[in-house]
């Protein structure tokens, strides 16, 4: 571990750090940005070590993990925290880490994003993903899953769950699992799903599925309700879909 004195938001080094808040620049360099100690400790349990820590000059809590994992260690001010930050008033720390190669789709089950752009909702399925040891699959159009508002949102469930890429329904199916395409109305009833191995596939909550999407799907499934909201978030309906689906 090297500690460094602090810096300001001019540096070099907290300049490099930041350009990862781009999308472009996390492609290019295959690195993202994650902030504060439960991100940290996500990464570093999952044997994702980060290249860099910045804190502020305070976090001994920081510079305790920092040596304990011989992880370079960066002090910087305030002005240095919020350019690296994605947060309003961040405390940090601020860690860069590589994004880990995307792997094959697999997992009790799948979480399928068609085109989901919001980065709370794509966090949101993620961790649920995870909770219920499934994997997840995202298509163009969907929230980078290593953005740092996204790996915030998830709590840093990315680091434990098979995350991959898909463009057709077809790519599911033909590694086992049932495609089930979520729909508003029509689709079958929760109470009829028998045990299996089920892609679940979302998408936006404005348009909801492509038909295309619908049509290539082996099932639909629709969430019954007997209130006045005809639609539920993206996020909260995948919960409801994935626990059902889960159950024994």
């Amino acid at each position: 571990m090297t500690t460094e004195p602090a810096r300001s938001h001019r540096n070099a080094r907290v300049v490099e750090a930041a350009r990862l808040h781009r999308a472009r620049h996390r492609k290019q360099d295959a690195r993202t940005l994650i902030e504060g100690p439960h991100l940290l400790t996500a990464a570093i349990e999952s044997g994702t070590t980060p290249e860099i820590l910045f804190a502020l000059p305070d976090d001994g809590l920081t510079e305790t993990k920092a040596a304990l994992h011989d992880i370079e260690l960066v002090r910087v001010d305030e002005g240095a925290m919020k350019r690296l930050a994605g947060t309003e008033s961040p405390r940090g720390p601020v860690g860069v880490v590589s994004i880990p190669e995307q792997t094959e789709l697999q997992g009790e089950g799948l979480i399928v994003s068609w085109g989901v752009s919001d980065p709370g909702n794509v966090g949101t399925l993620i961790r649920t993903a995870g909770a219920f040891g499934w994997g997840f699959a995202y298509t163009v159009g969907t929230a980078d899953p290593w953005s740092p508002k996204v790996l915030r949102s998830g709590a840093g469930a990315q680091f434990s769950v098979a995350c991959g890429p898909v463009s057709k329904v077809e790519e599911v199916s033909q590694v086992g699992y049932t495609t089930v395409a979520s729909v508003v109305s029509g689709g079958t009833e929760l109470s009829s799903f028998s045990e299996g191995r089920y892609a679940l596939i979302v998408g936006e909550e404005a348009s909801g599925l492509p038909d295309d999407a619908v049509a290539a799907a082996d099932m639909t499934v629709t969430i019954p309700m007997s209130g006045a909201t005809d639609s539920l978030n993206v996020s909260i309906a995948a919960g409801i879909i994935v626990y059902a689906l889960s159950k024994p």
